[in-house]
């Protein structure tokens, strides 16, 4: 926006005693703009097969989100036909991971992770920060999600959090905020389309993602267009899918 306005300055031959005016004008008239055109995505995350992408897309989907590593300790076998349908429906794709805390060796659940996705187009690399079988103690959990961060990174990898107040606050602590850097994917079970209820934890002074339904089989969602106070709060509304 700067580099278009200073475009328009320059052509139109505008004083340089009015430039300043002139810039903070046009800052403030995109923001404008911007606020009355921001249109919230809708998207799904899934943990089994799903065949049927398309119908996703019709019903105003935006993004997918499969399962591609599991609880359990192995990739997920329908991550990479997930990701294939997903781009086969024009659905941008990302992915999640549930870490396998007592299976340990964290950075090779990523690298097992990444062979399965194989050339697959991956936007953000969620690591699921959820009470499962993580033990009491929060330094040993700290570094067993930072080597997996820090093996997406190394990688080449953009990864993501998805956790919540209370999850964050028995895993790791709320006072843990090395990882606040990443993208928060935050789930909150309120059926609410808005970030107004959202309780700040690790460092995140606000989410990216926000996961407003669990499991349901329809898919009758529609765009929502943001109010002006939850601009600077959300980007991305997320519903978790799955489908009978």
């Amino acid at each position: 926006s700067v580099s278009w306005a200073r475009r328009g300055v320059q052509e139109t031959g505008i004083n340089a005693e009015y430039m300043g005016i002139y810039l903070f004008t046009m800052k403030y008239l995109f923001i404008a703009l911007l606020a009355l055109s921001v249109v919230a995505e809708h998207g799904v995350d899934v943990s089994t097969l799903h065949p049927d992408c398309k119908c996703l897309k019709s019903h105003g989907q935006n993004f997918f989100v499969p399962r591609c590593y599991t609880s359990v300790g192995r990739v997920d076998s329908n991550c990479a036909k997930n990701l294939e349908n997903a781009k086969a429906a024009g659905l941008r794709a990302d992915l999640y991971i549930f870490p396998c805390v007592s299976c340990g060796n964290p950075a090779k659940q990523i690298t097992d992770t990444i062979a399965a996705v194989g050339s697959h187009s991956v936007d953000i690399w969620w690591v699921d920060v959820e009470k499962l079988n993580w033990p009491k103690d929060h330094a040993k959990n700290r570094a067993f999600i930072k080597e997996m961060v820090n093996e997406l990174k190394a990688k080449g990898k953009k990864a993501g959090i998805y956790s919540n107040y209370y999850m964050w606050q028995e895993i790791v602590g709320l006072d843990w905020s090395e990882l606040s850097g990443l993208p928060l994917w935050f789930a909150r079970y309120d059926k609410t389309e808005s970030c107004s209820t959202y309780q700040p934890f690790g460092g995140w002074k606000k989410p990216a993602f926000k996961q407003f339904q669990g499991t349901t089989t329809s898919v009758s969602y529609t765009h929502l267009t943001l109010p002006t106070s939850d601009l600077v709060q959300i980007s991305v509304v997320a519903v978790s899918l799955k489908k009978k």
